[in-house]
């Protein structure tokens, strides 16, 4: 195995994990937002301690337009975990972003398909069809009303999608990962604060004072998949790397099973068929 594969299997674990502990919070934007406070704390520290090679890229418009995708990806996850189980939501927005950036990386940048990436192709597209819809004994979200009518799984995909375009183009034009990742969590931060409505320093204070483990896991975890993710993505093709990094539907998945979430036997083999899909893509 390659160092490129390497390094996005890892991020593809780490990045399965804290979206995993997000689901188990009772509030998921503010949680959210107390999670990648503790990420920016880490870079900073990581960027105080290794100044050296800071380089956010030029332009620095990829490295911006990474942060707003960045922002939008974080509060439409939110919403997302908040509307689906954890097995299903991150395979819709894992695999919606795949195909997304498979047409724009092929069409734009490109990069080549082979029948067998083809073939990927159609089994993700075809798993997250089937997961898109719920099944007889799917629990009821936590959104209620128009909110709840939005398929904010599907909504997240795209950001995803354009977040991962957006840092390889800054990457190819001489951003440093650590670097990157940085600027564009500074932009991306206050998109969280802004999603939490009503009183804000309020439901910040209850995650802190309830769930610090949980959010200093799940920030740590957060930071090091997207700066291990930015390293592959330096030494890889965009398709390439957005398939092999979606192994993390795999663990996805096997941490739903762990938080006792009850999906239905059409939504599992969905959920494997995205995942198979990712595996031919990245072949």
């Amino acid at each position: 195995m390659n160092t490129s594969a390497l390094l996005l299997l890892i991020s593809a674990f780490l990045h399965a994990s804290w979206n995993a502990i997000a689901k188990t919070t009772k509030d998921k934007e503010a949680f959210l937002f107390v999670a990648m406070t503790v990420s920016n704390l880490v870079i900073a520290i990581s960027l105080i301690l290794f100044p050296d090679g800071f380089s956010a890229g030029n332009p620095v418009g990829w490295a911006i337009l990474s942060g707003l995708s960045e922002g939008a990806y974080f509060v439409t996850l939110a919403w997302s975990l908040k509307q689906s189980q954890l097995g299903k939501a991150y395979s819709i927005m894992r695999g919606g972003a795949m195909i997304f950036v498979w047409i724009m990386s092929t069409v734009f940048m490109g990069e080549t398909a082979s029948a067998l990436q083809t073939v990927g192709a159609v089994f993700v597209l075809g798993g997250i069809v089937v997961l898109s819809f719920p099944s007889l004994g799917e629990r009821k979200g936590e959104t209620s009303g128009w909110f709840a009518k939005i398929p904010w799984a599907w909504v997240c995909a795209l950001f995803i999608g354009g977040y991962h375009l957006s840092y390889h183009q800054a990457l190819h034009h001489g951003a440093e990962p650590k670097s990157l990742f940085a600027v564009a969590m500074v932009i991306s931060w206050p998109f969280l604060w802004f999603a939490i409505t009503g009183e804000r320093m309020s439901r910040v204070k209850q995650v802190v004072r309830t769930e610090s483990v949980k959010a200093i896991a799940a920030g740590i975890a957060a930071n090091m998949s997207f700066v291990i993710f930015l390293y592959g993505l330096k030494v890889s093709v965009p398709g390439f790397a957005i398939s092999l990094r979606n192994a993390s539907i795999f663990f996805a998945v096997l941490f739903s099973f762990f938080l006792k979430e009850s999906l239905s036997r059409i939504q599992i083999v969905g959920a494997l068929v995205v995942g198979t899909g990712a595996v031919l893509l990245s072949l």
